[in-house]
């Protein structure tokens, strides 16, 4: 009888790191992969567009660089093997820790049948005195936009073109929209994005939101904003879509990015008592733990936000009290990051959130214009934002429109989780020339003891 002590139902973000904790922890772990292992942020997200981004990124700053003689593309087809290419080696590289812990690995689709037996999609059963389930999320769709693959696509099936299209429509502004916008435009594409919110990211600071919109446009992007999808038609390798407010968009690819669902749906959570929210997300303490007390899950099924870092964190908590640990998952700070040009790091409360949780918040704003990094890597259009109470000093939040945000946001998330102060900030020393000078001496702003910026009364809003 294959019984284990722990199953894991999905080998992504919130499941291989839990078998591999679980197995240092001394248990016997079965994992269940019902595609491919590291998920849908090894396969189809975080990898395969920042491999994206690295190459159109290249291509668009050699363009702009005059003394770099003779003209430059990209061939499409090998600029997407090469993506894959680099999918396939991470994708390789959690196989191997997998199995250099021991961790017996199955294809297929788990179901439960019970709280302590899943079956898989061929009808083998296994058996674990615990279970974790992280079959993640899908891509949502739209009634009157109908993926197929071939005009239509979403973020798993674009990856399959091999042919540079002549023009893209993005339906959705959020971090999937706007980086594909990014990526499409700097190849040369014509992009237009649609958003039916009133701006573009609208889960980030509205200043971010800002800078990546500014930037997008200056591309060539056209962005509609407080837009819908009224109804679309797709012929002759074309897709024709009618908007609201009379407007009409022809692309040769359409691609949706518009959210993503729980995969909870026909996975027997009803056999086991483990219940959902009305989103379908699965309900879990600080402990990771289901309804069902020998039942945990983790990462993007166990609800938003829907971020791989997110998920590595909630396995481990998950697989250490499945071993029989007291591990709580209450992190201050998440970090979000976006990666188009300038990179976009949301860290912590924005100015808004934290006045609603009663803080006395302020905000100040350095922009990075004047950093001799910023001028070196032609990225002037930026700025870190620093929202704090203004009674104890206290850092609440960090909001980055820079070049390698998403490597300031460790330096931030860790201030945020000990507690940091302002000051505490403004006296860690920052190497020169870099972009994360412009971390202290936003703190040095905020405490009106500026450097390399005018300082003006009365401008903390």
């Amino acid at each position: 009888m294959d019984k284990y002590d722990l199953v894991i139902i999905g080998g992504g973000p919130g499941g291989y790191p839990a078998a591999i904790r679980a197995s240092q922890l001394g248990l016997r772990v079965a994992l269940i992969e019902a595609d491919k292992l590291g998920g849908e942020c090894t396969n189809y997200g975080c990898i395969p567009t920042k491999a994206m981004i690295k190459g159109s990124d290249l291509l668009w700053m050699a363009s702009k660089l005059s003394f770099l003689k003779g003209s430059m593309s990209i061939d499409y087809s090998e600029y997407m093997e090469w993506v894959g290419s680099i999918v396939s080696r991470v994708s390789s590289g959690v196989s191997t820790l997998l199995k250099r812990y021991d961790v017996e690995v199955y294809e297929g689709k788990g179901y439960l049948e019970s709280s302590t037996k899943v079956v898989l999609g061929d009808g083998r059963p296994l058996w674990g005195d615990k279970i974790i389930i992280a079959t993640g999320t899908d891509p949502l769709d739209l009634p009157v936009l109908r993926v197929d693959g071939d005009v239509v696509h979403n973020n798993r099936t674009i990856l399959g073109l091999r042919k540079k299209p002549s023009s893209i429509a993005i339906v959705g502004g959020g971090y999937i929209g706007v980086e594909y916008a990014d990526v499409m435009a700097k190849l040369g594409v014509e992009v237009t994005v649609i958003e039916m919110m009133p701006r573009l990211l609208p889960g980030m600071d509205q200043d971010l939101a800002r800078v990546v919109e500014r930037r997008l446009k200056a591309l060539g992007v056209k962005v509609y904003t407080d837009t819908m999808v009224k109804d679309s038609k797709v012929s002759d390798g074309y897709a024709v879509l009618n908007l609201t407010g009379n407007r009409q968009v022809e692309a040769e690819k359409v691609l949706v990015a518009v959210g993503r669902k729980p995969r909870t749906v026909d996975i027997g959570l009803e056999n086991a008592g483990v219940r959902v929210d009305n989103k379908g997300y699965i309900k879990v303490d600080r402990g990771m733990q289901t309804s069902n007390p020998r039942i945990y899950a983790s990462g993007d099924v166990a609800g938003p936000p829907l971020l791989a870092h997110k998920a590595f964190m909630q396995a481990t908590v998950a697989a250490e009290n499945a071993a029989g640990l007291d591990s709580i998952y209450e992190p201050r700070a998440i970090p979000s990051v976006v990666y188009t040009t300038p990179e976009l790091a949301s860290i912590g409360l924005t100015l808004e959130e934290a006045k609603k949780e009663g803080f006395n918040a302020k905000s100040t704003k350095f922009p990075i214009g004047g950093l001799p990094r910023a001028l070196i890597d032609d990225a002037i259009d930026g700025f870190v934002k620093v929202v704090f109470d203004d009674d104890s000093k206290t850092l609440l939040g960090v909001h980055v429109a820079a070049p390698h945000a998403s490597e300031l946001a460790s330096e931030i998330a860790l201030a945020l989780e000990f507690g940091a102060t302002l000051e505490d900030v403004s006296l860690t020393i920052h190497p020169h020339p870099t972009i994360s000078e412009a971390i202290k001496e936003a703190a040095e702003l905020a405490l009106e003891k500026p450097i390399h910026y005018v300082l003006r009364r009365g401008k903390k809003t």
